[in-house]
């Protein structure tokens, strides 16, 4: 990854990072994508874009040794505090500071698409898993949470901003996720939509996950007054859902 865009991830991440365990679906994601990895006991597991170390925690007691990886300093603090007995270090996730086939998975939850060269960085993943492990990434359908993202974009257009979100259309299909697996070199590739409810009691939960998340990065740019304001009235666009 060149050092521009590590260092404007590590702006980005580090901005969130103190309330980023708020935002529900990706913990829930999280979650899934450790159950889907499949780890068995005493396994050497790496982290990749680990960020508050959700998929870390959630595998830490099966696995011998996880370790975690992230451009963010504020997110390793979370992690660390969450997972005290896991490894967490900075690095890059395309050029990892690992010997070949130094784990036994590697997990990869919802940041794939964030980096320039996708099936490069599933290449440097590959390389420290051993030859017969497992390569497990996560991405997000391109209708994630339904009509919540529209309404939000359209609230903060309002206001001349735009709310801060993942790239999702770089993986708009599984087809195009097995794609850059395959083409990062790795075989008996199996890319598959799973659905997952995610479950909102009211409309202050919403606004709890933009807050938190990549959505509400934008908010830090205006006067308390005004993100009250936006507050109301989006509550209003929410409560006929």
């Amino acid at each position: 990854m060149s050092e521009e865009r590590v260092r404007a991830n590590e702006r980005l991440f580090d901005a969130v990072a103190d309330r980023y365990d708020g935002v529900g679906f990706l913990a829930q994601a999280a979650r899934f994508v450790a159950e889907v990895a499949g780890v068995q006991p005493g396994e050497a597991v790496l982290d990749v874009m680990t960020g508050t170390g959700a998929v870390a925690a959630a595998v830490a007691g099966r696995a011998g040794r996880v370790v975690g990886v992230d451009v963010s300093a504020g997110m390793l603090a979370q992690a660390r505090a969450r997972v005290p007995g896991a490894e967490f270090m900075r690095g890059d996730a395309a050029a990892l500071p690992f010997l070949d086939g130094a784990f036994d998975v590697a997990v990869c939850a919802a940041g794939v698409f964030f980096l320039p060269d996708m099936p490069g960085g599933v290449r440097e993943w590959a390389r420290v898993v051993r030859p017969d492990g497992r390569v497990v990434v996560s991405s997000f359908g391109t209708g994630l949470l339904g009509p919540l993202p529209g309404l939000w974009r359209a609230r903060l257009a309002e206001v001349g901003l735009k709310p801060g979100a993942p790239p999702l259309g770089r993986l708009p299909t599984p087809e195009a996720l097995a794609d850059v697996l395959r083409a990062a070199g790795l075989t008996d590739v199996r890319a598959t939509l799973h659905p997952l409810t995610y479950a909102l009691p009211d409309v202050g939960a919403r606004w709890a996950d933009i807050r938190a998340g990549l959505e509400g990065v934008p908010l830090a740019s205006l006067p308390p007054q005004e993100v009250a304001a936006l507050e109301a009235a989006h509550h209003a666009d929410l409560a006929p859902l």
